[in-house]
């Protein structure tokens, strides 16, 4: 009878589905360094090839990206309705971070990831039962894929702050920056382009007029034809709308608003 190590506890696996091969390396590296008490049981780079690792490899922690080549990490999600792993999801972007704090679907990293963060998150997911995860898993798939949020988390220079979609007035860019102004009176700036807020936004509600803004159409008291065209909003503020977006505006709001005649 062998008796050796009788108490030893087993090695957490941990499998990576992430299209990117820079970020796979990366996250082999920190596990092997900081976690080596972790074994990888394998990669992946795509939704279907993920499915594939996970059904085969049965690991304890996936570290799963927000967009993958084929898909989503939703997507790879719906083939598990009863998920046997916990999820740490990793993204370059922080669209999805709210839905991580909102259902606790436990965790998310943001990229570039760092050691640290990566080993705490690791260290939550073994602490967390299996059981508390499925629901939360449940809701983040049926509102993530349509991008159906009611709120927005934003890094701002004051911490992380959360705004629901309803008190946006209109973003407005200043090179690298965004600045959030609400119907509270509030401003939040964040470090982000204002490109990657209009592709998150929902294009039923929010419009770029210009490169410099992105407003809520909830908020619009008028849109002006003078000087090539002005819209003005709730708060006061009268936004200039490019030339070329202007038939493009107005097509938008025939298709989009009901309230548009």
């Amino acid at each position: 009878m062998n008796n050796d190590y009788p108490n030893q506890t087993p090695p957490l696996r941990i499998a990576i589905v992430d299209d990117e091969t820079p970020a796979r390396q990366s996250l082999t590296t920190m596990l092997t360094t900081f976690r080596p008490d972790c074994r990888l049981v394998g990669e992946a780079n795509c939704v279907s090839t993920g499915i594939q690792l996970l059904r085969l490899a049965k690991p304890d922690i996936v570290l799963l990206d927000i967009n993958l080549t084929d898909g989503s990490a939703f997507d790879l999600l719906d083939a598990f309705p009863n998920a046997g792993f916990k999820v740490v999801f990793t993204t370059a972007y922080d669209e999805f971070s709210l839905k991580a704090f909102r259902y606790n679907a436990l965790d998310y990293l943001l990229k570039p990831i760092l050691p640290r963060d990566l080993v705490a998150s690791i260290d939550r997911a073994t602490q967390r039962p299996l059981a508390e995860q499925s629901p939360k898993l449940v809701n983040l798939r049926n509102e993530a894929p349509n991008h159906q949020l009611s709120r927005l988390a934003l890094h701002s220079a004051d911490g992380l702050v959360f705004l629901r979609l309803d008190h946006i007035i209109r973003l407005e860019a200043d090179s690298n920056y965004t600045t959030f102004h609400c119907s509270n009176h509030e401003r939040h700036t964040v470090i982000r382009p204002l490109k990657e807020f209009e592709e998150l936004l929902p294009e039923t509600r929010f419009f770029r007029i210009h490169q410099s803004h992105l407003i809520n159409f909830d908020f619009v008291k008028k849109v002006l034809k003078k000087d090539g065209g002005f819209v003005v909003m709730a708060d006061g503020s009268q936004l200039p709308m490019a030339r070329r977006r202007k038939d493009e505006f107005m097509a938008w709001l025939l298709e989009n608003r009901e309230d548009v005649a």
